[in-house]
């Protein structure tokens, strides 16, 4: 049975990576920022009493990642795998940014969720993950962050937030290499979430299950890694 602790658990992504990891049999550590009214990830812990441990953080903020991390280690010895699922769109969390409509306001929070949460979370459970046989790192991404990949306007903050989470994952590889932690940047490709949008070609089951499984089979050379769901490497 491995430990998985998931960011941005109450919906989306989050929320099936949770559902998937229990059907497993794991044990799974579901953080977000307001459980209580995370109905469907209540209805879980109601299914899973025992496997699914829920907990209340907001990735931007110091002290609710301390405190996270003190509730986590009491509860568990290690931590086998992190994935690092929390993000937003833009500042407001409703509108993607535009030429015309560039606010640094939106950049910073931006930036705060889904480059520099990411890199903080694994420092702050680092003591944890080093505990675990295999350690993996799984950074949330997406395709968006490939600058080779580029060719439309807008969404300058999202896009340029995760190229700044892949360069992020590089670096972080290399740190990680001689702890034997394998970091990967994964996109889940575009699916139908509130966050994907209503005109996204996939549903989620697929997508997370083939996550799930190129994670358990990747090793440390793959670690710094850029890969899609199916275990592609992507172009930076």
């Amino acid at each position: 049975m491995k430990n998985i602790f998931i960011t941005g658990s109450s919906r989306g992504l989050g929320l099936e990576f949770t559902r998937q990891y229990l059907e497993k049999g794991e044990t799974v550590l579901a953080s977000c920022r307001n459980p209580d009214s995370a109905k469907e990830l209540q209805e879980l812990k109601h299914k899973y009493p025992v496997t699914l441990q829920i907990f209340k953080l907001d990735v931007t903020k110091e002290d609710e990642r301390n405190k996270i991390f003190k509730e986590v280690k009491m509860n568990v010895s290690n931590i086998d795998i992190l994935i690092n699922n929390a993000g937003i769109v833009s500042g407001d969390e409703k509108k993607s940014s535009v030429l015309g409509e560039i606010y640094k306001e939106d950049f910073g929070k931006v930036f705060l969720v889904n480059s520099m949460a990411p890199l903080l979370m694994s420092e702050k459970f680092l003591p944890l993950l080093e505990k675990s046989d295999n350690a993996k790192i799984a950074n949330i991404t997406s395709l968006t962050g490939s600058i080779a990949k580029r060719n439309v306007g807008g969404k300058y903050s999202y896009a340029s937030s995760k190229a700044a989470l892949n360069m992020i994952t590089k670096i972080l590889s290399n740190d990680l290499r001689d702890k034997g932690i394998t970091t990967l940047a994964i996109h889940p490709g575009w699916i139908f979430t509130d966050m994907g949008g209503p005109n996204a070609p996939q549903q989620k089951e697929e997508p997370i299950s083939m996550i799930i499984d190129l994670v358990e089979r990747t090793e440390i050379s793959d670690s710094g890694k850029f890969l899609d769901w199916q275990g592609n490497e992507l172009p930076w």
